[in-house]
């Protein structure tokens, strides 16, 4: 049994091994694609290398879009309150004595 149990940790010993140093290349290269992609003009946004006026170009939409769904959350809550103030009132012209 504790020869099963060496050798299992053994195996498990080398592929951690073997995973780190796959890991160590997976990183030099995206490093040195990075470098690349930097001295051509290009940075990373969201696992793709894009232009400086890309990048500012996506932030504008995004700060468009966020205040288009703060506008509408606001307008919901807004009429979902006046909604929740005048029930008793729909309630009373709906369902007359």
């Amino acid at each position: 049994m504790s020869a099963t149990r060496e050798e299992i940790d053994r195996k498990q010993e080398l592929l951690d091994r073997y995973r780190a140093l796959r890991l160590e290349e997976i990183l030099d290269e995206l490093r040195q694609r990075a470098e690349h992609e930097s001295h051509q003009g290009r940075f990373p946004w969201r696992g793709q290398f894009r232009s400086r006026a890309e990048i500012e170009d996506l932030y504008r939409q995004r700060r468009r879009w966020d205040r288009r769904v703060l506008f509408d959350l606001t307008l919901l809550i807004a009429l979902c309150a006046a909604l929740l103030l005048l029930a008793p009132l729909l309630l009373r012209i709906l369902l007359p004595d």
